[in-house]
């Protein structure tokens, strides 16, 4: 019995690692939409070709001091003219949260498409992590905060 039953958890194993990935997974795409609607979908080469900023900090979920690289989001929400209000930001796993523009444009918080120089994969919360100096004040280091850190992103959108 013992037996089927390892044969059978590892043929679900194998086959779940054969289903398709989501096209937007697999092309790591992001998607702005400002408070119009208007929609505009990225790829990770159109973010690094925005201004990088850097991050060196401890997290909750990696150990150790990283180093996050991406874009700044006073630069990623000021290129599509979202300045006030708030933005939901979305995981492939449907997980969001509601975040004040403020909150990530005064804070140094950036959308971090590299930790410690290399491009982050699915597993590795990637392809887009919300990012803040979590180092850099108590304030940041609180659970509203570390709600705000998605992971795998794939939407950000300006709330009307």
């Amino acid at each position: 019995m013992l037996k089927i039953f390892t044969r059978v958890v590892f043929a679900v194993a194998f086959a779940a690692m054969l289903l398709p990935v989501s096209s937007a997974q697999a092309r790591n795409e992001l998607t702005v939409v400002t408070a119009d609607g208007s929609k505009t979908v990225l790829s990770y080469d159109d973010l690094l070709n925005l201004p990088a900023s850097k991050v060196t900090t401890n997290t909750p979920w990696t150990v150790g001091k990283r180093v996050f690289t991406g874009v700044s989001f006073a630069d990623l929400l000021g290129k599509y003219g979202i300045a006030e209000g708030d933005v939901r930001v979305s995981a492939l796993n449907d997980y969001s949260v509601t975040v004040p523009v403020t909150e990530l444009t005064e804070n140094g918080a950036i959308l971090a498409y590299q930790l410690d120089g290399k491009t982050m994969s699915v597993r590795d919360k990637g392809p887009y992590w919300v990012i803040f100096p979590f180092d850099s004040h108590p304030s940041f280091q609180t659970d509203q905060y570390w709600s705000y850190a998605v992971w795998q992103v794939k939407s950000i959108n300006a709330q009307p």
